[in-house]
């Protein structure tokens, strides 16, 4: 694997590739971090100083559909599957997990998928499952036909969508109107995955096999996390809401409830990034 700055690219059994990034200190706990979406694996690189003033090993990359990872069918099991890969690759065999907004999900499916290996769980401000939180999601018609069992023709119908919503001209960003990706992401967040800055990859492909993955039913279950898991949210966040923390809380059975005041969405991770690492790496007990 060869690396320049921290980031390098793998390649999984299956053939696919995966985007990678790794920072922090070399020698310290391992830290796989799960991106929020849209996002990619760079989004670690902002805990980089933090990760080597607390003796982690920060490593991310980014799943189906972002940058150059390979795009494939998604769920959360499937990116878990390749996080142990990676990991195993990378000769790490006993590692914490970190998963911010839309990267939460996935933190707890790799925990799930591999009790073995995850030592412990941090969900940043992360989803809980959509459906259970807004039943109304399902009458979508990418979220139908998701369920219907036709999970591509459904990443086609929300990639779409998304695409019209955000090319209409002089909709305001409070319009009702907004094509929600399953209820939490919004076209003028997506603006940077358009086809200019992705020239080559449909415009919205991670991002909708993200929300897809979140609201057509999760393929693991809460209570198969057995390591400990933190759950930090704000309670001034607009975008993924105090309840959903609350949710997670409510059926993760090793969980704590972590409720920083004040806090936005952004907020619950830049200003605590150290914080959520070193508790991630203490000693269990």
């Amino acid at each position: 694997m060869v690396t320049t700055d921290g980031r390098s690219r793998a390649r999984l059994a299956d053939g696919r590739r995966l985007d990678v990034w790794q920072g922090g200190d070399p020698a310290g706990h391992p830290v796989l971090f799960f991106h929020g979406t849209p996002g990619g694996r760079l989004q670690a690189a902002l805990g980089d100083g933090a990760a080597r003033r607390a003796g982690v090993r920060l490593v991310a990359f980014s799943r189906p559909g972002y940058g150059g990872s390979t795009d494939a069918p998604t769920s959360l099991k499937s990116v878990a599957r390749d996080a142990g890969h990676l990991m195993g690759d990378l000769g790490i065999d006993a590692f914490a997990v970190l998963g911010v907004s839309g990267g939460g999900p996935y933190a707890l499916a790799t925990a799930a998928t591999h009790p073995d290996l995850v030592r412990a769980v941090g969900v940043v401000a992360g989803i809980a499952p959509v459906l259970a939180i807004d039943p109304a999601v399902a009458d979508e018609q990418a979220v139908r036909t998701a369920l219907a069992g036709d999970p591509e023709r459904a990443v086609a119908l929300q990639d779409a969508a998304a695409t019209r919503s955000a090319e209409a001209p002089g909709t305001p960003s409070g319009d009702g109107r907004r094509q929600r990706l399953g209820g939490f992401v919004s076209p003028e967040v997506l603006e940077p995955w358009t086809p200019t800055g992705r020239p080559g990859v449909p415009s919205y492909r991670g991002a909708s096999r993200d929300a897809l993955a979140f609201t057509a039913g999760w393929d693991v279950e809460a209570q198969d996390v057995r390591a400990r898991v933190t759950l930090w949210y704000g309670d001034h966040d607009r975008v993924v809401g105090l309840e959903q923390g609350r949710w997670l809380h409510a059926h993760l059975p090793t969980s704590r409830l972590v409720v920083h005041e004040g806090a936005g969405h952004h907020a619950t991770l830049m200003a605590h990034w150290t914080d959520i690492l070193t508790d991630l790496t203490r000693p269990a007990g």
